[in-house]
Parts: C-alpha cells; structure tokens; sequence
C-alpha cells in the first residue's frame, strides 16, 4: 500500500459511515453491547478493545464519520490522530480542539467525548495496552534522559491518575511521514509485520518527545500544573549534572530550596539528589560503552570526587560494577559483529 492508496482507503466509506449517512442524529445499535462504568460520579461507556490486543501489540481503527462519540472512556491507552480535517473533543470537562496532524494521548480513566465529524475529518484512532510501555521500547525511550523519562512515566507508569497531552505538530512533516508509513503497514499487512509497527512506534513517541520538549510553553497538558517550569529545571540538571546542588539551583531560580526540593518531589516523583544522581549514572554509562576513558576519570566526569562512592552508587543502580558493565557490552557488541 502506498501514500495514495492509503489516503483512497481512509476516505472510502464504510457500512458504519453508510448507516449514519441514512440515520442522520440516531446513536447506533453497537452502544446496546457497550458496558458503561461509572468515573468520579458520571455513568460514561466503556470501550475495549481487549481481545484484539491480545493478538498484537496496538489496534488501529478509523472512527466513523456522520456521528458524534458520547462521553467514554478505554480500557487501554489511547491515542488520537487527525490525518485530515478537524475534531472537536471535550476531554475531561475542557473543550479541545484537534487541526490536521495533532495527536492527543490518553490515559485510561480520561472521560472524552468528539463531536459529529464530517467527510473530510479523518480521525485515526491507536488503542496499545499499557504492558506494551513495559516492552525494551519503553526503556529505550526513558534513557535518554531526566526530562525524557518525567514526560513517559508521567503519563504511563503511575496506574492510578487520569492524564492526557496534546501534541501540536504544526505541520510537522515527520510525524506525517511516521503516521502514513503506520497506517500502510498496518491496513497492508506483510511478513513481520509486529516487528515493524514496534519500530514505527518507537520513531513515533521519540518525535513526540522531541515535540513536547521543544514546544513545552505551547502544549495543552493533562494536569501538569507549572509542568513547562519543572522541565524547565529538569533541563537544569542535565545541563549542570556534575557540580550542581540544590541551593545552587534554587537560587538559580529564585526559590528557597526547601520549597523547590518538595516542588521537584511532587512533580517527579523524585528527590533532587535522586533526579541528579540518575543522570550522573546515565551519564556514566554512556561513557563507559561509548569511550576507553578509565573509570576513574567517568566518576570525575560526572561529578563524582569519590572513586568508592562512585562504584557503590553505580553498582546500586545496574547491579554490576563499572568494569563488568564495560565488558558485558563489549562482549555483546562483540556478539552482534559475529552474527553479521
């Protein structure tokens, strides 16, 4: 399937469209096989899409055009994207409005309704299990970094919130490229095919990454309340991993530095001595797989004045020491160039 015949199948019309084509304002009889569950007081249905996921890792469906979506909520992680058109979405309680090339992830415990979208608006709809962020994806995703990993845990390792971000792509014409090449593979479907929608799914979130950071101040964000200002701070620890403290960094900021230390807990999760020693040992394993500088010279690197303090912290967090971490990637590089 190529671009053009992608762009002919998402616009041909389905015997859903069709019936709400000749049922103009009746909801369709699918609801009467529709569970609803009752969220914080509002009695709103529940769709999932379990069994299918049991079979692959995501589900992708084109939502019906001609009718509206009632207040619901998923069972699994959701993600919204306008491949054309427009979409007005109430996501819980707000009015949200989706242009051509927006995406809108969800948790799921996020009431969400859309209203009627007509032939032009295609609205694609992406359902993943959340045991599918637990996958090697995941930790390729939240190692690259502190504010990385405060943007994908937020809104998937903690089971108990309801969160959503919206990323505005502003025509970013890789996400259009990483979407279209999506959608072929999965309506069009060859050898490998799961491998392939991983891969595109990886590209997919590491560019919403990139999105999100780049263009925090514009973001529509779940309940990241002053969030722009704590990844503003995380970006301060990257950058000043080694020799920053906490009062350095509030006076950098002009906040007491009780106050930014608990500020810096509630919003991560983490401590500052935490969030600064898991990128001092990012860090320190980027530069133990990636150079022959001697260990020693990795812990001044980092920030690090205490050679044994520095093994201690480094074997606390990856379980093996400096010199073994070393050795199993080089044996494993090693491996990789043997089996080419």
């Amino acid at each position: 399937m190529n671009y053009k015949e992608l762009d002919c199948f998402l616009r041909e019309i389905t015997p859903s469209e069709k019936w709400h084509l000749e049922n103009l304002g009746k909801k369709s009889e699918f609801y009467k096989n529709v569970d609803k569950v009752n969220i914080d007081g509002s009695l709103v249905y529940l769709f999932d899409f379990g069994i299918r996921l049991k079979k692959e890792n995501i589900t992708i469906n084109k939502d019906s055009r001609f009718t509206y979506l009632p207040d619901h909520v998923h069972t699994d992680m959701e993600m919204n994207y306008i491949y054309s058109g427009s979409c007005n979405y109430v996501v819980d309680g707000k009015t949200v409005v989706l242009n051509k090339g927006d995406i809108c992830l969800l948790d799921t415990n996020v009431i969400h309704s859309a209203s009627t979208i007509n032939k032009d608006d295609i609205v694609i709809n992406i359902s993943m299990t959340k045991s599918f962020f637990n996958t090697s994806f995941l930790s390729r995703l939240s190692n690259q970094g502190i504010i990385t990993s405060f943007l994908i845990n937020a809104l998937i390792e903690d089971q108990s919130h309801n969160k959503y971000i919206i990323f505005r792509s502003n025509d970013n014409y890789k996400i259009d490229i990483i979407m279209k090449n999506l959608l072929c593979e999965y309506f069009d479907r060859d050898i490998c095919y799961n491998e392939v929608l991983d891969s595109y799914m990886i590209i997919l979130f590491s560019e919403l990454v990139r999105i999100f950071n780049s263009n925090s101040q514009e973001q529509d964000s779940m309940d990241f309340n002053k969030s722009n200002n704590v990844i503003t701070m995380l970006h301060y620890i990257e950058n000043n991993y080694s020799n920053c403290t906490l009062k350095s960094m509030a006076d950098n900021f002009g906040y007491n530095p009780n106050y930014l230390g608990s500020l810096l807990k509630s919003k991560t999760g983490k401590t500052f001595s935490e969030l600064k020693l898991e990128h001092q040992m990012k860090q320190a394993s980027m530069f133990i797989t990636n150079s022959e500088m001697p260990i020693y010279e990795v812990a001044s690197s980092v920030g690090f004045s205490n050679l044994g303090f520095f093994y201690k912290k480094f074997k606390d967090i990856f379980k093996v020491t400096p010199q073994e971490y070393r050795d199993f990637y080089l044996m494993k590089h090693m491996n990789q160039i043997k089996a080419y």
